[in-house]
């Protein structure tokens, strides 16, 4: 049996693609809980970038598998949000860089997994949109918090109270993705998580990230102290050592 996870590492890169194409790459309880895993073997390695992709052009992820939900029991629904909330919470902290190559649809809970990445590169027939209202239900995978924060409040009550999909182009207008592409998205997403590979390491970017967390909530000046101390943590580090070193004629 395929696995609806796929995890890739290549040295300081890693590919993790969602693989259940013949239900628009949506997640069941099995499937979060192969993506867990993924990310754990993530975590415990040394990679500084991951790209979160999924098979086809479809779809990049549906959510939850609504089909598998309708033949579950009321634990293992209050299972399933749980993992789902899991899941993007432990995308969120992961101490490496994350991409998102996104094609096709994603929406719903695709779309808080996308959220729940550092960067966001979309293909040009690209679409994004929370349609949870439609059905009655909420966004409950952190969406009511990372889309405010990664859109504003005023856009993101509009994409939730509607529930209306939008295009790539204006994802883009308004900050929902960093880049659309017209050609190979997952190449050029593999060529930024390579790029920055390249160029740092996993416990600069580790601090980073939490910095970039921790300083929304307080002051200028402590944010400064923050990132002071993060800093001269990080001069000592063996990585920053050796690019220092005189190069060799």
């Amino acid at each position: 049996m395929t696995s609806p996870i796929r995890l890739d590492i290549d040295g300081k890169v890693a590919v993790l693609t969602i693989d259940r194409n013949e239900r628009r790459n949506s997640l069941d309880n099995d499937a979060i809980e192969a993506f867990l895993a993924a990310l754990a073997q993530v975590r415990r390695s040394d990679v500084v970038s991951l790209v979160i992709t999924a098979v086809g052009d479809r779809s990049f992820c549906a959510g939850s598998d609504l089909k598998a939900l309708k033949t579950y029991s009321e634990e293992e629904v209050a299972h399933h949000t749980h993992l789902f909330q899991l899941l993007t919470e432990t995308l969120d902290e992961l101490p490496c860089a994350t991409i998102a190559a996104i094609e096709g649809a994603c929406l719903g809970g695709g779309l808080e997994i996308a959220l729940a990445c550092d960067s966001r590169i979309a293909d040009q027939a690209a679409r994004f949109g929370f349609p949870e209202i439609t059905v009655g239900v909420l966004p409950t995978g952190g969406g009511t918090i990372r889309a405010p924060r990664t859109i504003g409040l005023a856009r993101a009550r509009e994409m939730m109270l509607f529930g209306e999909p939008m295009g790539a182009d204006e994802a883009l207008s308004i900050g929902l993705v960093s880049r659309v592409v017209s050609g190979d998205v997952r190449a050029v997403a593999r060529a930024r998580a390579e790029q920055l590979a390249s160029q740092t390491h996993r416990e600069a970017v580790m601090l980073l990230k939490a910095l970039l967390v921790t300083g929304a909530g307080v002051s200028p000046r402590v944010g400064a102290a923050m990132a002071y101390l993060s800093d001269v943590a990080l001069s000592r580090s063996p990585h920053f050592l050796k690019t220092m070193e005189p190069k060799k004629s």
